[in-house]
């Protein structure tokens, strides 16, 4: 039996139209209106729930109501156009087959021209118990596949982790067996770092596993010494696979190994790395992967000197096994916003196309490129996302990490403030 309180994610998206003549919404005059559409997923919908009704109120205004009725509509969209700018009461209310209303919730939504908000409605139903309804609310000329910030960002913090490092950062996501599971790294003084581990059930809140790092620097003499990071993690039949960097000192170039798991907590190294120090591949870092007809493919980024990440690239190593690699550009910056450097590459396969997620490495700007082979891609020009986009004024974000789960998109990333504070955050995608 469904659950009688329930999620609800409703995606509200208010977008600039044109005047018009045969308008029957007796408003002020004004140039300034738009249209409202909502979206949500039927699956979250609680047991007797049929039809949706959302109606807007404004003083001196013709109130305006919207139905949508479950059990002939597919699609869970609704579109209510032609609205002035300017304050408005939205009220929504879930009824069963009889017309009772069974949740019932309210708030005002404030229409501004070139303004993203998110708000936050509680559906209380008539009888018992609560649920959320998540309303983001955002202007433009076209929002089809537009990411909207998580409005209680950020998800992870230092001080959600036992040992309160200096930062968290560089999450790699997983959907696993109806659980998100997520490995980060754990940011310590002299750029020491482990790898840490957390379980979500919804993607959204997590709680980090275990008072220790699941993988941790090596012994003294190891190539590992130093400092590791989390670089990919991928689940081969019941094998987790994890591909990290290590130091073996401060001042040294990153190698690549690899440990295995059965369940994703408990680790054992490889006792060599898989790629060492390479010339013409400097700060060498695989920063996600996908296996497709049992070929591996390992996006990474580097630059050809030592001296400077600046100038960075992405490639693509391929491999049969997950440990012998051939390793090829895939592209370098060219486009304005990308500010002479393109990096953290994060990929996902879906109907024949490789879509792949990346970002300048200022930290401004996050951008898509397309591919039907996984090698040579397409940029797509314009950025996808960038710190303008992010709630509670993020100054950069990095090291993105795209996963696309049950017809949703999350674009996982670290947001770091102007204090220099990182934690780990999500921008999700309901069109895309």
């Amino acid at each position: 039996m469904k659950k009688t309180l329930a999620v609800f994610c409703l995606s509200l998206f208010l977008l600039i139209i044109g005047c018009s003549k045969n308008d029957t919404i007796a408003n002020p005059s004004s140039s300034s209106n738009g249209g409202i559409s909502f979206k949500f997923d039927p699956k979250t919908v609680p047991e007797g729930v049929t039809l949706i009704s959302a109606t807007l109120t404004k003083a001196n205004f013709t109130t305006i109501t919207k139905n949508l009725n479950l059990l002939t509509d597919s699609t869970g969209d609704v579109s209510i156009p032609a609205i002035q700018v300017g304050t408005w009461h939205l009220k929504v209310d879930a009824k069963d087959n009889n017309g009772t209303i069974i949740y019932t919730g309210e708030t005002d939504v404030i229409v501004q021209e070139n303004v993203v908000v998110q708000l936050n409605l509680t559906l209380n139903p008539v009888t018992s118990g609560t649920g959320t309804i998540y309303i983001f609310v955002t202007w433009g000329t076209n929002n089809s596949g537009q990411w909207i910030d998580y409005g209680d960002n950020p998800m992870l913090t230092r001080n959600n982790n036992p040992s309160y490092p200096n930062a968290v950062n560089t999450a790699k996501i997983m959907y696993d067996n109806g659980i998100y599971k997520m490995w980060y790294d754990g940011l310590y003084n002299s750029a020491v770092a482990s790898v840490w581990y957390a379980e979500s059930q919804d993607g959204l809140n997590w709680n980090t596993i275990g008072s220790t790092p699941v993988l941790s620097k090596g012994s003294e003499s190891a190539w590992d010494a130093y400092s590791i990071a989390v670089s990919a993690v991928i689940k081969a039949g019941n094998t987790y696979k994890m591909y990290y960097t290590g130091h073996q000192n401060y001042s040294d170039d990153v190698r690549t190994g690899i440990a295995l798991s059965t369940d994703g907590i408990n680790w054992v190294k490889n006792n060599t790395p898989i790629i060492g120090i390479t010339p013409g591949y400097y700060h060498f870092n695989f920063t996600d992967m996908i296996v497709k007809d049992s070929i591996y493919y390992g996006y990474f980024c580097y630059t050809t000197s030592s001296n400077t990440t600046d100038g960075a690239i992405i490639g693509v190593a391929t491999s049969l096994d997950g440990l012998f690699w051939e390793r090829q550009i895939v592209f370098g910056p060219t486009l304005p916003w990308e500010s002479g450097s393109v990096a953290f590459p994060t990929v996902i396969y879906e109907s024949g196309i490789f879509k792949m997620i990346y970002q300048n490495t200022i930290g401004t700007c996050l951008g898509m490129a397309t591919s039907t082979d996984g090698i040579h891609f397409t940029k797509s020009g314009d950025p996808i996302f960038t710190q303008s986009n992010t709630i509670n004024g993020q100054y950069s974000i990095w090291y993105p990490n795209y996963r696309k789960i049950d017809n949703i998109s999350y674009l996982f990333y670290t947001g770091e403030n102007s204090s220099n504070e990182q934690s780990i955050r999500v921008a999700r995608n309901f069109n895309n």
